[in-house]
C-alpha cells in the first residue's frame, strides 16, 4: 500500500512538471503574437473613395456640356483620364452620347486641335514655301494676311486680262506651321489627367511628332509645305478659291495690330447660287448668314473682281385681290349675227 501511494505522487509531480511547461510554451507564444486587428484598423486600411464627375443625365454627342448635366459621384478608385471637378468639364463637348451615370473620362470629350477654333471658324491648309510664308518665320499662335496674287489670262479669245495682286483676307490665326501646332489647352482641374491625354495616340496626332513650344532656336530640320489657318466660315470659298488660281503669300503682322479690311466699303461678288425667289423677310435676312454666304459661294471671275456687282434680288409678284362681283346674274350675249 505504501508503494502504491508513492508511485501515485510521482506521477503527479510528474504531471505538474508537464503542465507547466506546457503553460510555459503557450505564455511565450503568446506574448510573440502580433495584437489582434481591431475594426478601427481594419477601416484604416482599406482604401479611401475618390470623388469623380459623372453624367447626371444623358448627354447627347456635339452638344457643350452645362452645369445641371454633371454631378459629383463616389468611386473606390479614380480610373485613368477621369474628371475631379465639376467645372472641368463645363463647356466641353461629347464625342458620342453619353447614358445617366456614366464616368466622364477623355476619351468621351473632344480635344486636341477642334479645341483651338471659335464658333464660326474653320481649320483649313494651304500651301507654303520660304518664299511665300515670310521666309519661314511663322509660327503656331501667329497673326498673318494673307495676299492673293492672280496671273493674267492669255489665250481665251477675249482681251488679255491683266495681272493683279490684292488683301485677300486679314489678320487669320496660325494654328499649323510644318510639323509645328499649337498645343491643346487643357481647362482648370484636368492636369490630373494629363498622363492618360500623353497616352492617346488622337493626342500624338495632333500635336505631331515634331511639335515644339514655338521657340526659334527648334524649328524642324525639314522646311514648312503647309499652313493650317483659323478662317471664317464666310471666308473659306475664297481662300480656298485663291489657292488654287493663284499664288498666296502670307504675311506676318503684329498680334496687337486689329487693323482689318472692310467688306462693306465694295461691291459684292456674284454669288455662284442665286436666292430663291419668293423668300420673305425673314428669310432673305437669312442670306447673308456666313453659312449660307459660304453656301452660295464664289467662282473665278468674282474673286477677280470681273463680275463683282450682284445682281438685285427679284421682288416677290404682288397678287391684287380681285374686285368683289356685285350682286345677281350675269348675262352674257353673244355678237353674232341671227
Amino acid at each position: 500500500m505504501l508503494k502504491f501511494t508513492r508511485i501515485a505522487a510521482i506521477a503527479l509531480i510528474a504531471l505538474a512538471v508537464l503542465l507547466a511547461l506546457i503553460a510555459l510554451v503557450v505564455g511565450r507564444r503568446a506574448t510573440s503574437a502580433p495584437p489582434a486587428s481591431t475594426p478601427t484598423s481594419v477601416a484604416a486600411e482599406a482604401p479611401q473613395a475618390v470623388m469623380v464627375v459623372e453624367a447626371s443625365g444623358r448627354l447627347a454627342a456635339g452638344v457643350p456640356i452645362e452645369p445641371g448635366q454633371v454631378r459629383m459621384a463616389s468611386r473606390p478608385q479614380a480610373p485613368s483620364g477621369a474628371f475631379l471637378d465639376v467645372s472641368s468639364v463645363i463647356g466641353l463637348v461629347p464625342t458620342q452620347d453619353v447614358p445617366e451615370g456614366t464616368l466622364l473620362q477623355q476619351g468621351l470629350l473632344a480635344q486636341g486641335f477642334s479645341l483651338q477654333l471659335r464658333p464660326g471658324e474653320r481649320a483649313l491648309a494651304v500651301p507654303v514655301d520660304e518664299l511665300a510664308a515670310a521666309g519661314n518665320r511663322i509660327l503656331p499662335g501667329d497673326f498673318v494676311d494673307v495676299f492673293l496674287n492672280l496671273r493674267g489670262a492669255q489665250g481665251l479669245g477675249e482681251k488679255e486680262q491683266s495681272a493683279q495682286t490684292r488683301l485677300l483676307l486679314s489678320r487669320l490665326r496660325v494654328l499649323s506651321y510644318g510639323m509645328q501646332d499649337l498645343h491643346p489647352t487643357q481647362p482648370q482641374g484636368e492636369q490630373e489627367a494629363t498622363a492618360s491625354a500623353d497616352s492617346d495616340p488622337r493626342a500624338a496626332d495632333i500635336r505631331g511628332s515634331g511639335s515644339n513650344s514655338g521657340s526659334g532656336s527648334n524649328r524642324p530640320e525639314q522646311p514648312a509645305r503647309s499652313a493650317v489657318l483659323a478662317v471664317p466660315v464666310a471666308d473659306a470659298n475664297r481662300l480656298l478659291l485663291g489657292a488654287q488660281q493663284g499664288k498666296l503669300f502670307l504675311a506676318l503682322r503684329n498680334p496687337a495690330d486689329t487693323g482689318i479690311a472692310d467688306p462693306s466699303l465694295f461691291p459684292l461678288p456674284r454669288p455662284v447660287l442665286a436666292p430663291a425667289r419668293g423668300l420673305d423677310a425673314e428669310r432673305t435676312a437669312a442670306l447673308t448668314d456666313p453659312e449660307n454666304d459660304a453656301y452660295a459661294g464664289i467662282d473665278g471671275d468674282a474673286l477677280a473682281g470681273r463680275s463683282s456687282v450682284r445682281p438685285p434680288q427679284a421682288a416677290a409678284p404682288v397678287r391684287r385681290a380681285a374686285a368683289p362681283r356685285a350682286a345677281g346674274i350675269e348675262i352674257i350675249r353673244g355678237g353674232g349675227t341671227p
